[in-house]
């Protein structure tokens, strides 16, 4: 694994290089003097301390600003990684809102049975909706926000279509979600499976512990929405 260098890890470098070059310097300054210490007058040597007192504190300091931008680069590092996981996380997220990222997840299953029309799967998809589910997929296709239902006439009979793709029977809704509030927002008496039932139109519910919804096949193409610059 490739390990990338920061610009906080030179800068940290060079600062405590110099540090280094300055201690050895002040130690070496130091030697000199204790050597000629016997040739000095009382005055000189209070200079001298004084000197050397102040340039200890400047020292000391310099090293304790350097610690501090350390944790403070440090903690800027933290801050990035925690930045790229949100935005990855917020990627994933927007993936699986728009279907353009295959997921799975527990959730239920839907068979249908009966002459279903258009707007009885309407209403079925928009209950899902509002009942929390994250990603729902009409035998095995994805629906999102862009995805349109109708019909359309092949052999001399009348197929619902999700973005034009037909809908074969048995047809088969699948959304994943909390399983019991999903049941329950459809089979809730006098709710969407009992009016479907005055028509013949049955709704044969199974909870699953784990549901794989493949992704589209192809992205929606946006073309006259955009976002305002900021």
């Amino acid at each position: 694994m490739k390990k990338y260098i920061h610009g906080w890890h030179i800068y940290l470098a060079v600062t405590f290089v110099l540090l280094g070059i300055l201690i050895s310097t002040q130690i070496q300054t130091q030697h000199r003097l204790m050597s000629d210490l016997s040739m000095q007058t009382t005055s000189d040597l209070s200079i001298m301390l004084k000197n050397l007192t102040d340039k200890r504190w400047q020292l000391s300091e310099a090293i304790d600003e350097a610690e501090d931008n350390l944790i403070t680069y440090q903690n800027d590092y933290q801050n990035d990684a925690e930045l790229i996981d949100r935005i990855n996380n917020e990627l994933n997220r927007l993936q699986l809102i728009n279907g353009t990222a295959k997921v799975h997840g527990s959730g239920i299953q839907i068979t249908v049975s009966g002459n279903m029309l258009a707007s009885d799967l309407i209403v079925i998809l928009n209950e899902l909706w509002a009942a929390g589910a994250e990603a729902v997929a009409v035998n095995d296709y994805r629906i999102t926000a862009t995805t349109g239902i109708n019909y359309v006439d092949a052999q001399n009979k009348t197929y619902l279509t999700c973005d034009g793709a037909i809908i074969q029977d048995p047809i088969k809704i699948r959304a994943i979600g909390n399983s019991k509030i999903l049941e329950k927002s459809l089979t809730m008496p006098g709710g969407i499976a009992d009016n479907l039932s005055l028509y013949q139109v049955y709704l044969h519910i199974t909870l699953q512990d784990d549901i794989t919804l493949e992704s589209l096949p192809n992205q929606p193409q946006l073309r006259y929405g955009k976002v305002p610059e900021k």
